[in-house]
């Protein structure tokens, strides 16, 4: 879990300082990451944690990170895990781009493993 931080942290990294608050906010605000977790425990049912399934894992993360990202503007939620929700800090817009670029981040790595990995991201 430590090198799927790690991964998450630099996935989401920018150098656009707005865009990389605004897209840290909810990494830095942690959460339980169950569902990286979760890929990780089912890996050891096959070959184990390696690259792909270490990647996998933080695809899954981005995705719901996106989603929360949406879903606090959708829902007008004030707070997300404690601390203010992004569209409160910077906006709808803000908010709602930050959402777009870590589902584009989560589909970029999704792309690094394999076409069957894309289609399962994209029905997902």
């Amino acid at each position: 879990m430590t090198q799927v931080e790690d991964d998450l942290r630099a996935a989401v990294a920018n150098a656009d300082s707005l865009v990389d608050d605004a897209s840290r906010h909810l990494v830095s605000a942690g959460g339980k990451r169950l569902r990286p977790l979760l890929t990780l425990l089912v890996s050891q049912l096959g070959t184990g944690i390696s690259d792909d399934v270490r990647k996998a894992a933080v695809v899954v993360e981005l995705t719901h990170l996106a989603s929360l990202y949406h879903d606090d503007v959708m829902d007008s939620a004030p707070l997300r895990r404690g601390a203010p929700s992004a569209h409160e800090v910077w906006g709808n817009n803000v908010a709602i781009l930050t959402g777009d670029l870590l589902f584009a981040r989560a589909s970029a790595l999704t792309s690094e493993l394999g076409p069957e990995a894309v289609g399962i991201q994209a029905r997902t």
